[in-house]
Order: structure tokens, then C-alpha cells, then sequence
């Protein structure tokens, strides 16, 4: 039991890779704040009362962020852990970077950039009460490869793993007993992604040419590395982004 005791926000996870890894802490003991746009409530009613709170949070509002870290302290009395993992994706297609409207690009950059900053903000607070905490962003390989035709998608993942790395020698900075750290993975099979037949085909693709495990990624697979960077034995890791895409990208 991993996470006994402890309290961890994971923001879209009422499906998909954030629910994935909701039900890997609460498997190790955490209770588990479930914030989504949608179907948080259903989600967090699956992985039983007590341990499990569903509430709707827009990551690119600041007071529903504000309202997301205040239900957590009010239910279960502190937060240990925050995973930054809403962000659009599913339902993107590829468009030259001429062709990019600016209200994509701003909408985009809402979710995928100001979401988890403003989520961190909002957590910030009762970590430092609390004596510390962890929080994991999730990014992608997709900015570590680039990719054509997904300017807007691409460059915002890369600015994750920059803020990551900005976020974690700020709190360092205050003392603040607070770790921020990032996962990349790969091209993942949810349940959404999979939906989406056109999407999913070209990016499976790609994917399966460069992957060099020879099965498609699942949200479990990112799942694993969330768990331990959550637990104690993460503790002296800080700054990092650790990239879960079955060897796509390779780094020494």
C-alpha cells in the first residue's frame, strides 16, 4: 500500500489515462479526488464512497480550480498529490500551422498550459501546509519527436515539460517540501482516442512503425510510472520527465 493515507487530485480522469491512474493510487491505499468536465461523479462512484470524491472542474478557470482544491481539503482534509493530466487531444486533426485558427490555438493552450498551472496554484497552498506534496504533470513524447501538421498540440506538451522543470526549482526555491515532475507517454489506446476512427489510425500509424514493444500503449502502462512518482520512493526525484511510450523516443 503505496499511497496509505494520502490524498491525490487527478484532473480528467473520469476517463482514460487520468482514470487509470485514479484506480492505481486508490489500489495502494490513496483517496482519490476524480475532476472532469463530465462524468466525474459516475467515475468516482465506481472506486466506492469514502474513498473516492467526483467533482466537475474546468482547468482553465481559475475560481473552478480554486473550487476543486477546496472540496478536496473539505472531504478528506489535505492534498498530497496533484496530476495534472486533462488536456485536448482526442478529436485534433492534422492542419498546417498557417491553417491553425487562433481560437484552436487559444483553446488549446487553456487547457493544456494554463490548466496545469492554475491547478498547481490552487493546490499550492495546503502542499505547503501539509509539509510537502508531489505534483505530476502529464506531457507527451509527441514534443520530444515532433510531429507535422500539430503545431499547436505539439508546442504545448513541450511547454508542460519546460514548466515542469520551472515549477520544481520554484518550489525548491521557497522550501516548499514540493516535487513536480513530468510523464510523457506515447500514443495511448483510451477508450476516446480509440473512438475517434480517423484520428486513431493515424496516430496508431505512426506510433506502431517507431514503437519497439511490439503491443499498442494502454492507460495502464502510464498508470505505473504515476504510482511510483506519487509514492516515497520518488522522493529524491525532481525536475524529470520520464518518457512511457513502449521506446519511441530513446534518450542517454
Amino acid at each position: 500500500m503505496r499511497l496509505e493515507g494520502k490524498v491525490a487530485i487527478i484532473t480528467g480522469a473520469a476517463t482514460g489515462i487520468g482514470n487509470a491512474i485514479a484506480r492505481a493510487y486508490v489500489a495502494e491505499g490513496a483517496k482519490v479526488v476524480i475532476a472532469d468536465l463530465k462524468g466525474a461523479e459516475a467515475a468516482a462512484s465506481e472506486l466506492g464512497a469514502g474513498i473516492a470524491l467526483g467533482i466537475y472542474a474546468n482547468v482553465a478557470d481559475p475560481d473552478s480550480t480554486r473550487q476543486m482544491a477546496a472540496a478536496a481539503v473539505e472531504r478528506f482534509g489535505k492534498i498530497d498529490v496533484l496530476v495534472n493530466n486533462a488536456g485536448i487531444f482526442t478529436g485534433l486533426s492534422g492542419v498546417p500551422m498557417e491553417g491553425i485558427t487562433v481560437e484552436d490555438w487559444d483553446k488549446l493552450y487553456a487547457v493544456n498550459v494554463k490548466g496545469p498551472w492554475l491547478c498547481t496554484s490552487a493546490v499550492s497552498a495546503a502542499m505547503r501546509e501539509g509539509g510537502g506534496g508531489k505534483i505530476i504533470n502529464i506531457a507527451s513524447v509527441i514534443a520530444h519527436v515532433g510531429v507535422p501538421f500539430m503545431l499547436h498540440y505539439v508546442s504545448s506538451k513541450g511547454a508542460v515539460a519546460a514548466m515542469t522543470r520551472a515549477m520544481a526549482r520554484e518550489f525548491a526555491a521557497t522550501k516548499a517540501g514540493i516535487t513536480v515532475n513530468a510523464i510523457s507517454p506515447g500514443y495511448t489506446h483510451s477508450a476516446n482516442a480509440v473512438a475517434n476512427t480517423q484520428q486513431h489510425e493515424q496516430f496508431e500509424g505512426v506510433a506502431a512503425q517507431m514503437r519497439t514493444i511490439g503491443r499498442p500503449q494502454v492507460p495502464e502502462d502510464i498508470a505505473g510510472a504515476a504510482l511510483w512518482l506519487a509514492s516515497d520512493e520518488a522522493s529524491y526525484v525532481n525536475g524529470q520527465n520520464i518518457i512511457v511510450d513502449g521506446g519511441i523516443f530513446m534518450s542517454l
